[in-house]
């Protein structure tokens, strides 16, 4: 691997105590679910339910699941959007078990197909039972879901639901078949991240929309987008500036696994040879990249302005975000989704 610029290595330095301050002023998500707390406790019962099975060996693997469950950051905002108007309709819980399962099941088949061994603390099912396991029970989350929400009998959420799947699935196809590939187009980039993250938080504000605020269906959707959008670039910001208790992963795994993300994508243009030979070199498949080869890449975006540029995007599509509600009710609904923006964008501090 050739040597970066020695200019690079300074960023080490300036990792430390500032990188781990915490701003004590940025919205939690607590604060944030707080208004649908009971709905969210409902949830997790209901997914439950939802997932239990006849066959002893599922039972384990989803309770293990559920033991690494995440936030509930889209049931949340399902069940706000479900009350912009204050009308609220009780099919949001069934509605926040399903897409809340539908993510699980796409976690799953990430950790899979990235052969992950931990997430949020825990090995994932296919560093404890597989690749098999791994694969079938992602298979398993995804019929649940959809036997949940056929359940529910409205085709109009039936759609929704397939819908999103569907984006889901192409999304995840995108990136195995750019895997380990230094694509240098954006455009890519952003399609890829609108199927695979933005797509499911826009179905779950807008699933709210058609069951407790069908007049806001459109600007509801539009904002989950949006926000989606600007959830993910924050993601694979941290990739490269967070820590890991928090990002859940070690800086720099995005890097390991052959993916290409907009910190990076922001500095290509901008490196000097010598530092564009250590990405080329990361993304050779005759090369074996090692954790310092990996570090390196890491202080380079972080050197030539690659957090910056990305937390500037994010930004801009987290004030688009806050545009689409611009036209909704004045109600405690809408100041939380308001506020939910700004914890978005709070999230790599």
């Amino acid at each position: 691997m050739p040597a970066c610029s020695s200019g690079v290595k300074l960023a080490n330095m300036r990792r430390g105590a500032a990188q781990q301050e915490v701003d004590r002023t940025r919205p939690s998500l607590t604060a944030i679910q707080g208004l649908v707390h009971d709905v969210l406790d409902s949830v997790l019962a209901h997914m439950g339910a939802v997932l239990e099975a006849d066959v002893p060996f599922i039972n384990e693997v989803s309770f293990h699941l559920q033991r690494m469950r995440g936030k509930l950051f889209r049931p949340a905002l399902l069940a706000l959007a479900n009350r912009t108007e204050e009308r609220p309709d009780d099919r949001e819980v069934a509605l926040g078990a399903v897409i809340e399962i539908i993510h699980m099941a796409t976690l799953v088949h990430d950790d899979s197909i990235d052969r992950s061994s931990m997430r949020r603390g825990r090995p994932t099912l296919n560093s404890r039972w597989g690749h098999k396991v791994s694969v079938i029970m992602g298979d398993y989350l995804y019929s649940r879901a959809m036997t949940e929400i056929t359940r529910i009998g409205d085709l109009e959420l039936i759609e929704l639901a397939a819908r999103v799947t569907n984006d889901l699935t192409i999304g995840e196809m995108v990136e195995i078949a750019h895997h380990g590939q230094l694509v240098e187009d954006p455009r890519q980039y952003f399609f890829l991240i609108e199927k695979k993250t933005a797509s499911l938080i826009s179905t779950a504000c807008e699933m709210g929309a058609v069951i407790g605020a069908r007049e806001q269906r459109e600007p509801l959707k539009e904002y989950g987008r949006r926000l989606g959008m600007a959830f993910q670039l924050i993601d694979d910001l941290m990739d490269y500036g967070g820590e890991q208790a928090v990002m859940g992963k070690p800086v720099g795994t995005d890097l390991r696994e052959g993916q290409v993300t907009f910190p990076l994508l922001a500095v290509l243009p901008h490196l000097s040879p010598a530092e564009r030979r250590c990405v080329n070199a990361v993304f050779d498949p005759q090369e074996q990249a090692t954790s310092d080869d990996i570090q390196r890449i890491v202080d380079v975006v972080r050197e030539r302005g690659g957090i910056e540029a990305t937390r500037r995007v994010a930004r801009e599509y987290a004030d688009r975000a806050r545009e689409a509600l611009v036209g909704l009710p004045s109600t405690p609904a809408r100041e939380v989704m308001d506020a939910a923006v700004d914890y978005v964008l709070a999230r790599d501090r």
